[in-house]
């Protein structure tokens, strides 16, 4: 189960219990945050390492591409010494090197795009964990002011005085809130990450080779009677 998708549980499994079960909802709602935030830091490293690994395959596909164009000049110096097996043995050596560079390059697109992807997930997260933090210290001056108008409540009825809310199902409306909060709370968490990677089947090599030593020879052909012209 990838980070994003457990950072998503984390919100719809837990924060209304968080909530509506807690004593004190400042303290649970720090939590949340700081859960969130852990779970973020820990996204930011799988991206990272995704990246690293980009920059690997990148730098796989120009070395490749160096070691195939190497193993063509070899084949050429071969065939122009009459060494046609020794050229032969060079072009397979590049073809494999071809072949490689192809699957590198299919494999760097995919790779790229999902490096793309990630980085826009993790800015999207971002700014929903700053929007979460912003609606945790609005729900946390709420609870306060709450709190105090509670504790006004209670002083007037330790005094003997009418107090007009002694009927109203405090504990009631403290749940509907709390339930509110944690909606409030979950909507600002969620998003989607997706992303999938796919091969390239490998081309026959001997055939393959076949082609790039006829080409060559062609090749030397002609510039052997351009030489003589």
């Amino acid at each position: 189960m990838s980070l994003f998708s457990r950072l998503k549980d984390l919100v719809r499994s837990n924060l209304n219990d968080l909530i509506s079960k807690a004593e004190d909802p400042e303290k649970s709602l720090n939590l949340f945050i700081e859960d969130a935030s852990e779970h973020l830091r820990q996204f930011t490293v799988e991206v990272n390492r995704y990246e690293a690994e980009r920059i690997r395959v990148e730098k796989q596909t120009e070395q490749c591409q160096k070691s195939a164009k190497e193993w063509h000049e070899k084949a050429q110096l071969a065939l122009k010494q009459d060494r046609e097996d020794l050229a032969r043995k060079a072009l397979e050596q590049e073809q494999k090197e071809q072949n490689r560079l192809e699957e590198l390059n299919a494999e760097l697109v995919n790779m790229e795009q999902t490096s793309k992807e990630l980085k826009e997930q993790h800015r999207l997260l971002q700014e929903k964990l700053e929007e979460a933090k912003e609606k945790r210290d609005d729900l946390v001056r709420r609870n306060r002011l709450a709190k105090a108008q509670q504790g006004a409540a209670s002083s007037l009825n330790k005094a003997g005085k009418e107090d007009p809310f002694a009927k109203f199902d405090r504990m009631a409306d403290l749940v509907e809130r709390r339930e509110a909060e944690a909606k409030a709370s979950y909507n600002t968490m969620t998003g989607t990450l997706s992303y999938e990677m796919d091969q390239l089947k490998k081309e026959q090599l001997n055939s393959e080779v076949d082609d790039a030593l006829a080409k060559l020879k062609a090749e030397t052909e002609s510039n052997a009677d351009n030489s003589r012209d």
